[in-house]
């Protein structure tokens, strides 16, 4: 059992929380700091406790014990307000379409802010050029390929600014270019803006993207340590249904046969060591 040093600048902070859905104890007594200005992982097998926690951070679902979200406490009445500093995609993102067209569905969110006309078509143009899906501006979300639909989904999600932005299993329909390609533009955002990001996956292979991976099992946290820690632990990871990431276990292998000393991380980066 790991855990990170209890730092002053967290951005999350949940104590004894505990959950019960239909009798069955989902967690008890769990504790949980998530750092600020960093990428972070959720992993863990269906089952494992994820996506009820995503839940519990947006106020979806009540859990007892000390939810501090944003440096507030998660209530009644701050809700309205934690929210407003979260940017969240589902893996299913249909089910939040709410216009006709995408550029409209974007603008959804903005109009809510109260932002003006001008500044909403200045921020859609900036999220659709950064994300590359200008293309999609006039075309009707429900008609897009799933792929598309969580592109428009974490463009909505990212043209408020975020302070946080959650990701539930939404980068699953992405083919593997387009997931890489996602996963370094939202490196880039935790660097450039300090965003906090928290992608709950069941995926490892998203993981090589990040600072910290968190893993859960049955509502338990096995390891919360930097993802070179955990790529160490490829025995416990197997035990609750976890690979590791194909670059991890490819170094692995080389390490043994004394061709790389250390976790290559990029296929690039790895190619150009063994020519060298």
């Amino acid at each position: 059992m790991m855990h990170g040093g209890d730092s002053m600048d967290s951005i999350i902070k949940i104590k004894n929380m505990s959950f019960s859905y239909k009798n069955k104890k989902i967690f008890e007594n769990f504790d949980l700091d998530i750092e600020k200005g960093k990428f972070i992982h959720i992993v863990g097998a269906n089952g494992s406790g994820k996506s009820t926690l995503v839940k519990i951070l947006l106020g979806l679902l009540k859990a007892e014990g000390y939810i501090n979200v944003y440096r507030m406490n998660m209530c009644e009445e701050n809700l309205m307000d934690i929210r407003r500093n979260i940017g969240v995609v589902f893996e299913n993102p249909s089910n939040t379409f709410v216009a006709e067209t995408v550029a409209d569905d974007i603008a959804f969110a903005l109009e809510n802010l109260q932002y003006t006309p001008n500044t909403i078509s200045e921020k859609i143009t900036k999220i659709s050029e950064y994300l590359k899906i200008e293309h999609l501006l006039e075309k009707n979300p429900h008609y897009l390929s799933g792929g598309e639909k969580q592109l428009v989904a974490l463009a909505s999600a990212l043209v408020t600014d975020p302070k946080i932005l959650i990701l539930d299993e939404s980068l699953s329909m992405l083919n593997g270019v387009e997931k890489n390609n996602i996963l370094k533009l939202l490196k880039k955002l935790v660097k450039d803006k300090k965003m906090t990001i928290i992608n709950v996956t069941h995926d490892m292979e998203e993981t090589v993207y990040g600072d910290k991976i968190v893993v859960l099992d049955f509502g338990k946290i096995l390891f919360n340590d930097n993802k070179e820690v955990i790529y160490k632990e490829e025995k416990k990871l197997k035990s609750v249904g976890l690979e590791l990431p194909f670059m991890v276990d490819l170094s692995n292998k080389l390490r043994y046969y004394g061709l790389v000393d250390e976790d290559i991380l990029s296929m690039s980066e790895m190619v150009n060591h063994l020519w060298k």
